[in-house]
This record gives structure tokens, sequence and C-alpha cells, in this order.
């Protein structure tokens, strides 16, 4: 199961600062992480996570607040070139193929990254860790995003001035047995969405208010 929402399960402080950690899979603080992602799915759609992104990123809060060290919004992703993609259970094509008729030009796969487990339990985390992971992901060279976005989460690209693409529905009969993990998500009438990863970082320089969504 890969968890592509964002969640919010409680309100998160103001006025504090926040970094990026990235999370290997041989990191010590691997379970604490995947912990937090768990948890928020579990709270807000009693969803089962059983599994999750190679690569996670946290957002944790620093500065002088008892929330410091806690983290307040977490994502995963992974490269698109060497297997099937979870998300392409619910597409008719190669997801490359997809975004390329969209795009009007050829994509290539290994420069699409699949991105994941996307929890926040803080104001304005979700659009905070969407742009870090943006300037991440365009570091490791790749240009384009898929994800599975419920209408909050299209909310927030909105709220960003980044309107994705829409590739298909994200219809949980193409599942089977293990649509019954994710609890109530499928009641937010998910889509499977693409959006191209230097427009979301140009767009808040653009825009300067955007980053602090």
């Amino acid at each position: 199961m890969y968890a592509e929402p964002v969640c919010r399960a409680r309100p998160g402080p103001k006025h504090v600062a926040s970094t990026t950690r990235v999370i290997a899979l041989d990191s010590p603080r691997r379970a604490e992480a995947e912990a937090f992602i768990r948890g928020v799915f579990t709270r807000h759609y009693a969803a089962r996570v059983a599994s999750f992104a190679p690569d996670l990123m946290l957002l944790e809060h620093v500065g002088h607040s008892a929330k410091v060290g806690r983290i307040a919004a977490a994502a995963g992703w992974r490269g698109t070139a060497s297997a099937r993609l979870y998300l392409e259970s619910y597409l008719d094509d190669a997801v490359q193929v997809r975004i390329g008729r969209l795009a009007g030009h050829p994509v290539a796969r290994e420069r699409i990254a699949e991105v994941g487990n996307l929890a926040s339990v803080s104001p304005g985390g979700g659009a905070r860790m969407i742009l870090a992971l943006a300037e991440h992901l365009d570091r490791l060279g790749y240009e384009w995003v898929v994800f599975t976005a419920t209408r909050e989460l299209i909310g927030i690209f909105a709220k960003l001035g980044l309107p994705p693409l829409a590739l298909g529905i994200a219809d949980p009969s193409r599942l089977g047995a293990a649509a019954s993990d994710w609890g109530r998500y499928y009641d937010s009438r998910p889509v499977v969405v693409a959006g191209r990863i230097r427009l979301a970082l140009e767009r808040p320089r653009q825009q300067p208010g955007l980053a602090r969504v």
C-alpha cells in the first residue's frame, strides 16, 4: 500500500521555523518517520499503511518552542525507471505515455518521480513539504512528479498556483482486496495527477506570498 494524501490530524504551532531532513531506508529515524505517517493516516482515514516509499522527507519545527523537534509533515518518493508504480494500477497506459499525451511532447520515464506518504499535522505544512520536496527532486534531476491527489491536496496546489494535470481516476476496484486497507480514503474521490517540478519552483519566486501558504 502506498499512501498519497495529505492528512491533517490536529492544529500545529504558528510562527515556528521549519527544517527538512531526508530519511533513507537505513536511517536510525526511519521507524519514527513511518510511525508518524501511519498514525496520521489511521486517524484521518482509518487507513492501514503497510508500505512506504524508499526515501522519505520530514518537515520538522525548529526554534524556541515546546514543539521543536516534532515532525510537522512527511512525504516520500521513488524513481520510476526500474519498476511499475503503484498508481499505474489506476491507469491503462504507462505514466510517461499519459503525461506525454497531455503535455504534447515525449516525457522520459526516468525523469518522473512518484510521490506519496504525504501527511501533515501542521497548518501550511503540506504546502511547505511540497515545495521542499520539489527542490530536492529537482536537484536529483527529476522533471515531473506523479501522485494520487485528494480534493484537499488539489486545493493546496491551487493555493500555490500549480494546477496539476489529471491523468485518471483512482478507482479502488483496480486494487482488489488491497482497497480495504485504505479505510475512508476513497470517499474523497482521489485523482491521479502529474506536475512539472520546475513550475513548482518558479511560481513561488514570481509570487513570494505563495511560499508562505
